[in-house]
């Protein structure tokens, strides 16, 4: 679905301000960064020039070169790589990031609590690790219809739409700095900092 995965979902994007939530999410963003789950590379034209190095890491072959394609077309100047791997066993070192990334890519996790886990490590112990993610709305009615509709979205998206976000990256050992809720609380804005003392 890689080539038609832009067409799918940017209109929904357009309207419910996800461009806008990336852009302030992405501004956060210095140093060294890794971004997970960076599919088509919808993030890459937001990455500030403080970021002087980006490496994209993602499970699929056809998201990465898209991502590449994207690059190329882009006036931009920073040092970036791309990873085809799994974000559940990463194989950079510890404490080797300055910011990590990602964006909707919790909710499709088999195992998201080793996943954050993994950001947790990989990220210097100042360090911020950023977050927009799909979750668990706060209205009880949107839980049940989430719940009630879970198996068809996972089905068309691979996509786990009603996880308790912000309950997974404290079990991660993460430290939530700030954080906000949007579009009924469906939508999680984090800022975190690894808790290297857990």
């Amino acid at each position: 679905m890689a080539r038609d995965y832009d067409d799918q979902i940017q209109t929904d994007e357009f309207f419910m301000g996800i461009y806008r939530m990336r852009k302030k999410l992405l501004k956060r963003a210095s140093g060294s960064v890794l971004e997970i789950a960076s599919g088509t590379g919808r993030n890459l034209k937001y990455y500030p020039d403080s970021c002087y190095q980006i490496q994209l890491l993602d499970s699929s072959d056809s998201m990465i070169e898209i991502s590449k394609e994207k690059w190329k077309k882009l006036d931009k100047y920073q040092n970036i790589s791309f990873q085809v791997g799994s974000a559940q066993n990463m194989k950079f070192k510890d404490n080797s990031f300055d910011t990590i990334v990602d964006t909707f890519g919790i909710c499709s996790f088999e195992d998201p609590v080793k996943v954050l886990s993994e950001m947790r490590r990989v990220c210097k112990e100042n360090g911020t690790i950023l977050l927009l993610e799909h979750g668990q709305s706060s209205y009880t009615f949107l839980q049940n219809y989430q719940a009630k509709n879970l198996s068809r979205h996972v089905h068309n998206w691979g996509c786990y739409f009603n996880r308790d976000i912000e309950g997974l990256v404290k079990q991660a050992g993460l430290e939530i700095v700030e954080k906000k809720r949007y579009h009924f609380g469906t939508t999680y804005f984090i800022v975190a900092k690894p808790n290297k003392s857990t």
